[in-house]
Formats: structure tokens, C-alpha cells, sequence
């Protein structure tokens, strides 16, 4: 009933819109108040995730058609609303099902407000930083991947966006040093990955001149060794966008910064990327992560400066395998080792590098 009236009030007059989504939202922030003010020992429900879950239908399915020039017309009742949202989350900053609504609510909030929720964004990122230095919901990535790609091209937004994600990272690695830290919080790499994926899209430029930049790129390397499907790809595309951003788009003004920056960042852990995606593709994952491995041993001669460069780390990483069995059988041969290494090096398509990878795992399975 929500969505369906949010559609309907969306298609009205903008100046009468503001005023409808207001009154649609009071019920649900009367809700949400009323619960704030309950005392937690009078034996009430506290729980807040109706509410929060209607308010999310509401701004998901509520997307006027605004000019440019407009002002959105659903800017000022999410303003109004911010402040019960704020004290809903700290309230319950430890429960991480009511955050993952709270931040849910807040996304379709960003979505459906795009760049005229920009007065919202420092109050949100800190209150977000300082939640997550207690409480490592990993929801918080995700929403901050929202807000770097809503705000990630806006030149006043960028040092502010990167601010937020070198205090996200912080507890974020110390939670994946743990013992097992990767295999028990998947869903932390998940929406880590996409965060910094999202970075590389909107602003490759500011992400790979910050401190943050190898931090991120050595635990992408150590996590291409997950066996979990949704970390996998996120971790997989965050790789394969970033070896691309130093050929793409080379009519922008940027490019041969973005270019000299990237040869920066590989120079330092191609090899060690390299490495390990053989390693992973041949020992490691399940034959399933294959088309998502390829994508960080394609390089094409003609586009990459330091495609020369990758034909001897890929050399290398060869040279490292285990040429025969435990039990003395040869495994590989040189020639083998060989075609592979040519077929990888000539290939001009993703797909080629993904039959020769699916031909050649096959010989340590």
C-alpha cells in the first residue's frame, strides 16, 4: 500500500508533493518517536524495524521528476526526518539488525534525494565513523559506497568522502587481522570491495593518491582466496576496475594521471597479484570463480604501459608452481607452462583468458 501511494504521490505537482510525503511519512516518525521516548525496562517493545522498514518503501518508491535547476521537492521532509533517524541509530548502535535498517532506510533516503541531500552528508559520515569505530556493522560500507556514488564526482565532496573511508578502514583491517578475519566476516569484505570499487568509478584519482590505497589493495590480494561467492565478485571487480582505470576513458583530463598513478600501484604489487591469482585459480577456489579471476590476468599488449612488465610477473608466478606431484608424478610440463603463458599474453578478450585458465587448472585438480 506504502510503495503503491508513493508511486501515485510522486507523479503530482512538485509543489504539492513535499507536503503529501510529509504526512505520509508522520505516522511512521510518530511511530519512531514514540519509541525513543520509551524507558527500556517497562516492558514495551523498543523494536523500531516497522517503521524504519516503511520509511525505506516510502523513499525507495517515491522519485519525482526534478529539472535541473529545481529544488527536489522530498529534500526538506528527509531533512525534518534526519534527526529521529540519527537517535534511532545510536539508541541502537549494538544491534545489528535494527542498523542494518536504520542504514537501508537512509540509502533509499540518499537514492531518492541524489545531490540535494548533500547538507545531510558530514552530519551522516560522522555519526557513521563514530558508530563503526564500536560496532563493525558492515552495512556501513555499503552505505558509504551509496554516498560515494551519489557524491563521489562532486569536487567539495571527494576529500570528505576519502576522509570516510580511511576512518571506515582502520577498524575494518583490525577486524580482518583477527585470526580467520576474512573467512569469518565475508560480508565485511563484501562491502568493503564495493566501497572501494565505487571509488575507483567516481574518483580513481582521489582513491589512488591517498595512504589508503596499497592498505586496500594488499587485503584485495589476500582475499582473492575467499571462497564466497558475493565477497569473490566484489573483491574480483574492485581488481579488474582498478587495472582498467589507467586505459579507460583516455579522452578525460585526468587520464594520464590516473595512468602514471596506476603504473605506481602495480610497479609496487603486480607481482604479488599476479601470484596469487594463479595460486588461487589453481589450488584455491572452486572452478566457478574462474570468469571472475580471468579478469585480473587479462592485460592487453597494445593499451597497458607495463604489459611487457606483466608477461615477466606471469613468467614468474609460472616458474613458482609445483612441477610434479607429491608422489613424484609430473604435473606440468615446460611446455605447457609455456603455451599457457603465450595464450594468457596474446589474449585480446577476457573469454580467451578464461578457456586457457579453465584448461591449464585442470592439470592441478
Amino acid at each position: 500500500v506504502l510503495a503503491g501511494t508513493a508511486l501515485v504521490l510522486a507523479r503530482l505537482p512538485l509543489e504539492k508533493i513535499s507536503e503529501c510525503l510529509s504526512e505520509l511519512c508522520a505516522v511512521q516518525v510518530l511511530a519512531l518517536k514514540k519509541l525513543l521516548s520509551q524507558e527500556p525496562s517497562n516492558g514495551l517493545s523498543s523494536d523500531p524495524t516497522v517503521p524504519l522498514d516503511r520509511l525505506a518503501v516510502i523513499f525507495r518508491h517515491t522519485n519525482p521528476i526534478v529539472e535541473n535547476g529545481q529544488v527536489h521537492p522530498c529534500q526538506k521532509v528527509i531533512q525534518e526526518i534526519w534527526p529521529v533517524l540519527s537517535e534511532t541509530l545510536n539508541k541502537h548502535s549494538a544491534d545489528n539488525r535494527i542498523v542494518e535498517r536504520c542504514c537501508r532506510c537512509l540509502r533509499f533516503a540518499v537514492r531518492c534525494v541524489g545531490k540535494g541531500s548533500a547538507a545531510l552528508l558530514q552530519p551522516l559520515v560522522t555519526q557513521m565513523v563514530n558508530v563503526y569505530r564500536e560496532h563493525q556493522h558492515s552495512c556501513f560500507l555499503y552505505l558509504g559506497s551509496i554516498l560515494v556514488d551519489e557524491y563521489g564526482m562532486e569536487e567539495g565532496c571527494r576529500q570528505g568522502l576519502l576522509d570516510m573511508l580511511q576512518a571506515l578502514c582502520i577498524p575494518t583491517f583490525q577486524l580482518l587481522e583477527q585470526p580467520n578475519g576474512l573467512q569469518n566476516h565475508p560480508d565485511t569484505v563484501d562491502d568493503l570491495f564495493r566501497l572501494a570499487a565505487r571509488f575507483i568509478q567516481r574518483s580513481p584519482v582521489t582513491l589512488l593518491r591517498s595512504q589508503v590505497m596499497i592498505p586496500i589493495l594488499q587485503w584485495a590480494i589476500a582475499a582473492t582466496t575467499l571462497d564466497h561467492r558475493d565477497a569473490n565478485c566484489s573483491v574480483m571487480k574492485f581488481l579488474r576496475d582498478l587495472i582498467h582505470t589507467g586505459v579507460a576513458n583516455d579522452h578525460e583530463e585526468d587520464f594520464e594521471v590516473r595512468k602514471e598513478l596506476i603504473n605506481q600501484v602495480m610497479t609496487q604489487l603486480g607481482q604479488q597479484l599476479v601470484n596469487q591469482l594463479l595460486q588461487t585459480c589453481c589450488f584455491c577456489l572452486p572452478p566457478y570463480t574462474r570468469p571472475r579471476s580471468q579478469a585480473g590476468l587479462h592485460v592487453p599488449s597494445s593499451p597497458f604501459p607495463w604489459a611487457q612488465t606483466f608477461c615477466r610477473w606471469l613468467e614468474n608466478s609460472l616458474k613458482g608452481l609445483p612441477k610434479e606431484t607429491t608422489g613424484g608424478a609430473i604435473q606440468v610440463t615446460h611446455k605447457q607452462l609455456t603455451d599457457f603463458h603465450k595464450q594468457v599474453t596474446s589474449a585480446e578478450e577476457c573469454k580467451q583468458v578464461c578457456w586457457a585458465l579453465r584448461d591449464f587448472t585442470r592439470l592441478f585438480r
